[in-house]
């Protein structure tokens, strides 16, 4: 089940950046956790419709937000992304930065959980990894 994890947590990812919330979401749990880092937890929500609404957001601040994943670390119910952003605010501020990194926790093939790191080794810690 595992790599199927990390094709999932990769199809998230490319749904989001073509901005296909729908198909971004098709592997959430009704209940999912999508909780932010400390400096920005109160943009942390609970299930697909209200991440949506998050993301759109989202859309509404910046005329470009891109993810781009630099790997993936495979924990079995766990998946670590180390992601690149890309972004252009609405204002023209570029920014191009490893800012946020996520970890999917997954239960029968869903993500129930999805949270995300300012630090890789927080990240990796997170998913049972440690730095290797």
């Amino acid at each position: 089940m595992s790599e199927e994890n990390v094709d999932k947590a990769r199809d998230f990812i490319a749904a989001y950046n073509r901005r296909d919330f729908d198909a971004a979401v098709e592997s959430f749990d009704p209940e999912i956790e999508w909780v932010l880092p400390e400096r920005q937890r109160s943009d942390s929500c609970r299930g697909p419709d209200e991440i949506k609404r998050f993301w759109e957001g989202l859309d509404d601040t910046f005329d470009e937000l891109r993810l781009e994943p630099q790997e993936f670390r495979d924990a079995g119910d766990h998946v670590a992304t180390r992601l690149r952003y890309y972004s252009r605010a609405k204002s023209g501020v570029e920014l191009e930065t490893e800012l946020y990194h996520q970890v999917a926790t997954f239960r029968d093939g869903t993500i129930v959980r999805m949270e995300y790191f300012a630090e890789w080794s927080e990240a990796l810690e997170a998913a049972g990894l440690g730095e290797r």
